[in-house]
């Protein structure tokens, strides 16, 4: 293990050079491949979306603890494990990525976003397949709140289009809805279960609102009713809001 070597096989190119300005969702960048690795790229285009693994030698490596970004207690009470957050201080400074290909011209790849600074190498690329990585059963705990309304509403918008793969006026209404749902009710907070309807002539938004909070149909978590409103129920309270 004394012999552990990491080869760079390519280089992130981003607007953002100092990692302190990095927005939390990242911003539109590219990965160039060294010219030797190459031949590496056959067939990525069978791809929509790959996985960046980045060395982030910028970063401590001594810390095991640490106070993730949005975690207002800057105490013992706001610390975390390394391995139960993503925060760049870790042992071994490897940051994970998944990101949407836009466009390929040779070695570089334009990406949608990218959460690394200009002139991170890069460690590895993954191709990243729906059949086994998308877990959408999945679930977290939360860990930091948002800094701000804008804030809250960029990462549902991603999450929404992350699961119907383009935007649409529905989409962008569930967006507002659950935007304001959850800075208004919620104080930036998460609750700990969904209970949503929505109207069944409006699919779209019954898609983008799984997308957003992973509710289902199945788990009862999602309903379907006639009205031409959304309903949240939150600890025994019912907020409609009227669609337009």
């Amino acid at each position: 293990m004394a012999d552990l070597a990491l080869h760079p096989v390519g280089v992130v190119r981003s607007p953002v050079t100092d990692r302190k300005d990095m927005p939390p969702l990242g911003v539109p960048a590219a990965v160039e491949i060294f010219p030797e690795f190459s031949d590496g790229l056959l067939h990525l285009e069978k791809h929509s979306h790959i996985w960046v693994l980045a060395w982030l030698d910028q970063t401590g490596r001594g810390a095991l603890q640490v106070t993730p970004r949005g975690v207002r207690d800057q105490g013992a009470g706001g610390l975390h494990g390394v391995f139960a957050v993503r925060s760049p201080t870790r042992p071994n400074p490897i940051g994970l990525t998944a990101a949407r290909i836009l466009s390929r011209s040779g070695n570089r790849i334009e990406l949608d976003r990218l959460d690394f600074s200009d002139g991170t190498l890069v460690v590895d690329l993954k191709p990243y397949f729906s059949t086994r990585d998308m877990i959408f059963s999945a679930r977290n705990a939360q860990v930091g709140k948002p800094a701000s309304i804008q804030a809250v509403r960029e990462s549902l918008l991603m999450q929404a289009l992350q699961f119907c793969g383009a935007p649409s006026p529905d989409l962008e209404l569930a967006v507002e809805i659950c935007t304001r749902f959850r800075t208004e009710v919620l104080d930036f907070n998460d609750p700990p279960q969904w209970d949503i309807t929505v109207p069944s002539s409006r699919p779209q938004l019954a898609d983008a609102f799984m997308g957003i909070t992973r509710v289902s149909l199945g788990q009862g978590s999602l309903r379907l009713h006639s009205e031409p409103t959304v309903v949240f129920v939150h600890e025994g309270r019912r907020y409609d809001y009227a669609l337009p």
